[in-house]
């Protein structure tokens, strides 16, 4: 046997083998024999061995390469299936909230107290600046009355009754349009600030009601 029929043999003994690797394997030993020369042909193909035995190595090597290693972490076919978590249970639920209820009723009145105190306090600022814009027209308009009546008294002086009248007279005015302003000031932010304080107030039953809404109708379906 020379170089050409042992290679012809391990070329067919590869024949299973893809295309790739059988030209890989192949490719090896041309290069081996023409390493060794043409002289050393008989002593390369006595040291390889049978082609049949080189081919069946190269093929135990390529399977061993190829396999597909089993899944260590994949349950066994038989295996029940795990059960999952559906949420905290009633009776830990009821524990939970009875174990709240120390902390959670203080925390609540205090939030509930501080909430009151906030709007209590808006309200008496709102209060007190209403107070202010009806009383200051009212002083005004008061005094104005006041001096127009004093410069009635004054007609014996001529010069300080038109002087008193006039002091008097432009009060008065000063107090109509300041209160006509404040009119209109309360017409235009009162209403909003009304209603936003009765909506704060009512937020926290709102929520009440809509979560007890919620629970009945999760109940109902």
């Amino acid at each position: 046997m020379n170089r050409n029929d042992y290679m012809a043999a391990l070329r067919r003994a590869l024949s299973i083998l893809p295309e790739e690797e059988r030209a890989s394997a192949l490719r090896y030993y041309e290069e081996y024999f023409d390493d060794a020369g043409p002289e050393n042909e008989g002593r390369v193909i006595a040291d390889l061995g049978d082609p049949q035995t080189v081919a069946a190595q190269i093929l135990a090597d390529y399977r061993e390469l190829t396999a597909v290693p089993p899944q260590q972490d994949a349950p066994p076919q038989d295996a029940p299936p795990r059960r999952r978590w559906r949420g905290i249970p009633p009776w830990l639920l009821i524990v939970l909230v009875l174990l709240a209820i120390p902390i959670g009723l203080p925390l609540a009145g205090g939030l509930l107290l501080a909430v009151l105190g906030v709007i209590g306090a808006v309200l008496a600022a709102i209060l007190a600046i209403a107070a202010a814009f009806i009383l200051v027209p009212l002083c005004l308009l008061f005094a104005g009355l006041v001096l127009c009546g004093f410069s009635f008294v004054l007609w014996g002086i001529p010069a300080n009754a038109f002087v008193t009248l006039g002091c008097g007279l432009a009060l008065f005015a000063a107090g109509i349009l300041l209160g006509l302003l404040v009119i209109k000031l309360c017409t235009l932010f009162v209403p909003p600030v009304f209603r936003a304080a009765v909506a704060l107030i009512r937020w926290p039953f709102n929520k009440i009601r809509g979560r007890k809404t919620d629970s009945n109708g999760g109940g109902n379906a």
